[in-house]
């Protein structure tokens, strides 16, 4: 059974979505195996790490362990609360079982963390710093947007307007735009 032209059109816009939104996904799963870390990225939303980190930079998290975490590495920790903060090591401490806390700091903040961070809570380190790309994020209509006129210059988009024939001359087609409703192509 063969499908027709605009049957055909909308199978391939929705595989093209799906094949985006997949693609991210797998991006994010891939991460979190090759970096160690159930978040392999993380969005900063608050200016506590000025100037090294900025509101709405991504950062690419590695999973390390807690031995190889030294002074002045910059760490994501989880809070009882269930938050996550971005902060810089400034002090050390091992424990008599073996285990390791450490003393945080945001760079803007004039004090270190009223509490120590145990070895359980790291989920890692930061790697490196994407600027601006977390701001999809954090702005939600940001995504929508982007979204949004996705879709539209997909149903917009012109298609092929000639088609060749059997002795591979090209000829004249007409196409319908699926917004306007306006012939497109030359005029017959």
């Amino acid at each position: 059974m063969k499908l027709k032209p605009k049957y055909r059109r909308v199978m391939i816009d929705v595989l093209a979505v799906t094949i985006v939104v997949a693609s991210v996904a797998g991006i994010y799963f891939g991460l979190q195996i090759a970096l160690a870390t159930p978040t392999p990225w993380v969005v900063v939303a608050s200016g506590s790490m000025n100037p090294s980190l900025e509101v709405g930079d991504l950062v690419i998290v590695q999973g390390i362990p807690p031995s190889d975490i030294h002074v002045e590495d910059i760490i994501i920790f989880g809070l009882p609360q269930g938050s996550r903060t971005i902060h810089r090591v400034k002090r050390i401490q091992t424990l008599q079982n073996g285990t390791f806390q450490f003393k945080t700091k945001g760079d803007a903040n004039s004090s270190e963390d009223a509490y120590w961070v145990s070895e359980q809570d790291v989920q890692g380190r930061v790697l490196y710093r994407i600027p601006y790309l977390g701001w999809m994020a954090l702005e939600p209509t940001i995504p929508i947007i982007i979204v949004i006129a996705s879709i539209i210059i997909i149903l917009v988009w012109p298609e092929d307007t000639r088609k060749k024939d059997d002795k591979g001359r090209m000829h004249p087609r007409r196409k319908w735009s699926l917004i306007a409703f306006t012939k497109l192509g030359p005029r017959a």
